[in-house]
């Protein structure tokens, strides 16, 4: 480790490696070390842009004694394998998310980091976002009641190009519309950042899982429409609305997240998150709605995620957001999947896999 700087290199040169490399190297607690990608071209580019070393072999960079952890964001199929790999090199990990495609693969990362005694991490915002954190407060002690209901909502129009370019264009690959390597659509790859927010503010767990999700308007193997019900511990109930093909969406982005509580609530969408409470909460008036924050640029959420990374492996605290926070947002995907496919709800097991058994389904 170089001073109070985690010395990361960066596995993946695809959709987000540009916004991600800038965000590591303005990070206060780390830099950037070298980059790794199969295609030449855009390792070359990431590394006379970045001015690191770079490569096309993992197990180079992963070999590098002046390597202190990597940065993983590969296609979603990938990324065990190479966790996996990058532990066994004696690497702390920061992986994208989903974190896996399968709970026995995100089992497999959790329990190669532990006997390496590295420490994993997945690349989620929300723990490390300040006004997030402020609404993690208010919600845990109890500032719009108790939680009874969530929403979260995401009917979008991904564009036809995402489908074999993502959103940046740095690539030509069709892996986001295979089932088999991206494990679905918008229920693993676009709402498990939700999932991962609503937990984190709520502390609640999802209990029992239902599903209804088809392929209606886009050439691709995965899902484009989908409702879930959700179950949590506490029984209050939640819903998922998800889209990647309503059209007219792409100007209004119909997305947010809604958290009701007995005495308030809480609305994340748009460019604001506000908070409407009937309850004393400091800093927040009574009976009407009151803006937290603003929704902040995106290279903002890269440099806290990769900050909050760096320090706490640097200072030996826990992480902002752990394998185990990235198994449980992955859960509530997988077991929507399998609702979806078997026609009744699933309870989440909430323990580590030591099979390819799926989670067991029930009746209501």
């Amino acid at each position: 480790m170089a001073g109070d700087r985690l010395r990361v290199g960066m596995i993946g040169g695809g959709d987000i490696a540009d916004r991600s490399a800038r965000a590591l190297r303005a990070a206060v607690h780390t830099e950037l070390a070298g980059v790794v990608d199969l295609n030449e071209t855009l390792a070359r580019g990431l590394g006379e842009a970045f001015d690191v070393p770079w490569t096309t072999d993992a197990a180079e960079l992963l070999a590098r004694a002046d390597v202190d952890a990597v940065y993983v964001a590969v296609p979603n199929y990938l990324l065990a394998t190479i966790v996996v790999q990058a532990a066994a090199a004696g690497k702390h990990v920061l992986v994208e998310k989903p974190m896996a495609t399968t709970l026995v693969d995100a089992d497999r990362m959790i329990a190669a980091s532990a006997a390496a005694g590295r420490r994993l991490g997945v690349a989620f915002e929300a723990q490390v976002t300040p006004e997030l954190q402020r609404l993690h407060q208010i919600i845990r002690s109890g500032g719009i009641g108790t939680v009874i209901g969530t929403r979260i909502v995401a009917m979008l129009e991904k564009p036809e190009s995402y489908w074999t370019q993502g959103y940046a264009h740095r690539t030509a690959s069709n892996w986001r519309a295979s089932k088999a390597q991206a494990g679905g659509g918008m229920l693993i790859t676009t709402h498990i950042h939700d999932y991962n927010t609503i937990r984190y503010l709520t502390g609640l767990e999802a209990a029992r899982v239902y599903a209804e999700y088809g392929t209606f308007n886009t050439p691709v193997e995965v899902e484009d429409l989908t409702f879930v019900t959700v179950r949590y511990d506490s029984g209050a109930i939640g819903t998922v609305e998800g889209s990647s093909c309503i059209k007219g969406n792409g100007m209004v982005r119909d997305a947010g997240d809604f958290i009701y509580g007995t005495a308030g609530q809480v609305v994340l969408g748009g460019d604001t998150l506000r908070i409407y409470t009937s309850l004393e909460v400091e800093g927040v008036p009574r009976n009407e709605w009151f803006e937290i924050g603003k929704v902040h640029p995106l290279l903002d959420s890269r440099i806290w995620v990769m900050d909050g990374f760096g320090e706490a492996v640097l200072e030996g605290r826990p992480l902002p957001v752990s394998g185990e926070d990235g198994r449980a947002a992955l859960e509530i995907a997988l077991s929507a999947y399998q609702a979806g496919t078997q026609g009744y709800p699933v309870e989440l097991m909430h323990t580590q896999t030591s099979s390819a058994d799926p989670p067991t389904a029930v009746g209501w």
